[in-house]
């Protein structure tokens, strides 16, 4: 069986270990010049981590990743609340985030991909699709016509192979302007995230990359301005902003080409869901193409869990960004009673890791 994937990033990346390591011919095309070197997507979630293992991706990613065993939360500069993450039982053998660079992930997906036999080709642009009952035809830029058995999306929110079999990207723009920086910085919560909750609504966050390089996140223009937390920033590697998206795919195939990740679905980055969704898809995918499950149902059976987690992900981003004080007030009480509270930290940290 060969398998032609168009985009390289964690998602396309993931199906390309996946199906390789099960003996199927697999090529991934990408329309940029090389792989990517911005941090971007950085949690990594037990879901994931279990998902990967059988490739041996996940020592990988142990091995150079930082463990996100707790998360801080202020009340603006004040530290209110912090909740263990190791307080959740055990599933699928983890009870943290593994924090890790986009980048960085992707290489090690990469090199196992290559590892395994597959082939990467950059500077490929999917420009067309034909397909019938026995094979996909894809016509690209720079390579040609290429044929294949079946045809994996994977390459992001403007994906080419969405709109060439034409399906439907439904939902919206989010009012908002959002913020991130990559940086380098002194700050001794090298295992932790922590995340400060302001008036009117406003949030900043800071997550550890390893080392002495970190994430910082806000719902305002400029991420390391709005921080009420006192860091010393010595190297910017990037700044930015971000509008977020809500968007579904309004089903995640169309014969013999089958969409996942970001091509399938966008939401807000609360609760670190995207790139993990996008994983699970892959992974999902991958066995049903080789015989492990109903193909068939593929995309009603991804449609209905991640719609589940990205309204999780959109009701977390309400809670967090909402301007009522009232609402806010309600929010601290709550975490100060997590706090002290063994059995509720079970049920946050459950919530938090295993959706």
């Amino acid at each position: 069986m060969k398998v032609l994937i168009a985009g390289a990033g964690p998602t396309g990346l993931t199906a390309g270990v996946e199906l390789a390591r099960r003996g199927s011919t697999v090529e991934i095309i990408d329309k940029k010049d090389q792989g990517s070197t911005l941090s971007r997507a950085v949690g990594i979630n037990p879901r994931s981590l279990d998902l990967l293992s059988p490739s041996g991706v996940t020592g990988d990613l142990l091995a150079q990743g930082v463990k996100f065993e707790s998360v801080r939360f202020y009340r603006e500069a004040q530290h209110w609340a912090t909740l263990p993450l190791t307080a959740a039982p055990q599933r699928r053998g983890y009870n943290f985030m593994l924090g890790l660079p986009q980048d960085q992930t992707e290489e090690i997906l990469r090199d196992t991909f290559v590892a395994l036999g597959g082939t990467v080709r950059y500077g490929t642009t999917l420009t067309g699709v034909c397909q019938d009952e026995d094979r996909v035809i894809v016509e690209t830029k720079n390579a040609g016509e290429i044929q294949c058995d079946y045809l994996v999306g994977a390459d992001g929110v403007g994906s080419a192979t969405r709109d060439a079999i034409g399906i439907a990207y439904d939902g919206q723009d989010l009012p908002g302007t959002w913020s991130i920086a990559d940086v380098e910085a002194g700050w001794t919560h090298n295992n932790e995230t922590s995340l400060c909750l302001m008036r009117d609504g406003k949030m900043a966050l800071i997550a550890p990359l390893g080392g002495n390089r970190f994430r910082a996140v806000s719902n305002t223009d400029n991420a390391l301005a709005a921080l009420p937390l006192k860091i010393n920033v010595t190297k910017t590697h990037r700044e930015g902003q971000f509008q977020i998206s809500l968007r579904l795919a309004r089903e995640f195939s169309k014969g013999r080409v089958f969409l996942a990740g970001d091509a399938a679905h966008t939401h807000s980055p609360a609760g670190g869901r995207g790139m993990n969704l996008g994983i699970a898809d892959s992974a999902d995918l991958a066995a049903r193409l080789c015989g492990d499950g109903d193909l068939a149902h593929y995309s009603r059976d991804r449609l209905a869990e991640d719609k589940q987690m990205i309204a999780g992900s959109e009701q977390l981003r309400k809670a967090l960004t909402s301007p009522s004080v009232a609402k806010r007030a309600l929010i601290l009480a709550g975490l100060k009673l997590v706090s002290v509270t063994p059995p509720l930290q079970r049920m946050f940290a459950s919530r938090f890791l295993y959706g």
